[in-house]
């Protein structure tokens, strides 16, 4: 596998800010849609017990969520041994598509089928443990692949 060197990490640029917003944006969007066509919109408002403020919370969420995700590529992409698909992935929508679908996945696997039922069972709850939510999986699948596609598209649109 061919590594590529980097010189030195770079600096917050506009086209990486707007990139989070914009991707997060949208990813959040996605996120929801997916919920609200399933009816589980709520659900996720519910866990704070905030409930009528769904989108609210989704968005919050989707802008955490975006912000680990470009803050550990970045990282990665900019190591001096990264792997060459990582790190054209910054400017790729289509490689940043894919690791935003893997994203995606592994927050479902953290958040949902192994999170949810530790922090059920912490305040008295149950699910089974992994819990195999369907929704929430494609949920999280969408979310990623969206995000993973609009950051490097907003972030070249913007820095080139």
């Amino acid at each position: 596998m061919p590594y590529r060197r980097s010189a030195k990490s770079e600096a917050l640029s506009g086209g990486m800010i707007s990139g989070v917003i914009v991707a997060a944006l949208l990813a959040s969007i996605s996120f929801g849609g997916v919920l609200a066509a399933t009816g589980r919109l709520e659900a996720v408002a519910t866990l704070y017990g905030l409930e009528g403020h769904d989108w609210l919370v989704i968005i919050a969420h989707g802008f955490v969520g975006a912000v680990v995700f470009v803050a550990g590529l970045t990282r990665v992409a900019n190591h001096r041994f990264a792997p060459a698909p990582i790190a054209v992935a910054l400017r790729s929508p289509f490689l940043g598509g894919w690791l935003g679908l893997a994203y995606g996945n592994i927050c479902w696997l953290v958040i949902v089928a192994y999170g949810m039922p530790l922090w059920q069972e912490a305040i008295g709850g149950y699910l089974p443990l992994p819990c195999q939510h369907g929704s929430s999986l494609m949920a999280f699948i969408g979310y990623g692949a969206v995000l993973g596609m609009c950051y490097p598209l907003v972030r070249t649109m913007i820095d080139d």
